[in-house]
């Protein structure tokens, strides 16, 4: 993948999960779609190995930087890099592993992926975050409370994922991606 177009894309989707991810929100609950993971499901589909892990790393990085946790005394909030990393690069490591046995210009593909991946990312970050309280840091979650309203936005996103899809993959050639996978056995014409 292009490092300019990487940068790009990873500016507008971060972008549009701050602006658009709460307005997007379904009620109070706090099911809202992942727009960074279903650009990181596209690039995790089409990107060779080991790029998607490094473009994983990065983004959940970025996630880290922008998601702020609130703290259980009332004292403000506070930023924990690592949790968004981890939890995307397990993810993607799923989604590359299933990527082999998929259409990959399917939309519904990566609506699938991003399901699936979206649903591993947010049980590992109610795991990281359940160590965390327990070792006795003060967060204000409850990370039996925070289980499902991530579920919910794992499916939600995987609805967004196959609308993203729809732009994003007739895009992926200019973005240095390969769309279609060479056909082994195929005679030339």
């Amino acid at each position: 993948m292009n490092a300019f177009a990487f940068v790009l894309c990873a500016w507008v989707f971060i972008g549009m999960e701050l602006g658009l991810r709460d307005a997007l929100a379904l009620g109070p609950s706090r099911i809202a779609p992942s727009f960074v993971f279903c650009f990181l499901t596209f690039i995790a589909m089409l990107a060779p190995q080991p790029r998607p892990n490094w473009y994983a790393l990065a983004l959940g990085a970025l996630m880290d930087l922008t998601f702020r946790i609130p703290l259980s005394d009332g004292a403000g909030t506070i930023v924990i890099i690592g949790p968004h990393a981890l939890a995307y690069l397990l993810a993607v490591q799923l989604i590359v592993a299933l990527r082999g046995i998929m259409i990959r210009r399917n939309p519904l593909t990566m609506g699938f992926l991003a399901m699936l991946g979206s649903i591993v990312a947010g049980v590992t970050l109610v795991g990281i975050y359940a160590i965390r309280i327990s070792i006795g840091d003060q967060l204000a979650l409850t990370p039996s409370q925070d289980l499902l309203p991530r579920l919910g936005s794992a499916l939600y996103t995987g609805l967004m994922g196959v609308l993203l899809a729809l732009a994003l993959i007739p895009g992926a050639g200019l973005m240095g991606l390969q769309a279609q996978t060479a056909k082994r056995f195929a005679r030339r014409m």
